[in-house]
């Protein structure tokens, strides 16, 4: 053999062994990010987990805000008559030396 195919063949062996160096580290690397996704995904189910009871409370605030947004609408009801009421009848202004 050549001394130029001995260059050759030793260039490409470490051609070979950079590339699959770089691999490992690759491969090492995605381990590490897969591992943290787990924990990640783990405390997102069991925060799921612990937030599954709050349904209830959700709907009984939606119902107390519904109640209240009727008495409200109720009583803007009421006031809105009284005031109807007081525009068309002409009041006096009240006597304050009386």
């Amino acid at each position: 053999m050549k001394a130029h195919h001995v260059v050759f063949l030793m260039a490409t062996a470490i051609a070979i062994l950079v590339i699959a160096l770089f691999l490992i580290v690759i491969v090492v690397e995605l381990r590490k990010t897969y591992m943290k996704l787990i924990v990640i995904l783990g405390a997102v189910q069991e925060t799921a987990d612990q937030t599954d009871g709050l349904d209830a409370v959700v709907a009984t605030l939606a119902d107390d805000i519904a109640a209240g947004s009727a008495a409200l609408e109720g009583g803007v009801q009421r006031l809105e008559q009284r005031l109807g009421d007081a525009d068309e009848q002409p009041s006096a202004p009240p006597n304050v030396y009386s």
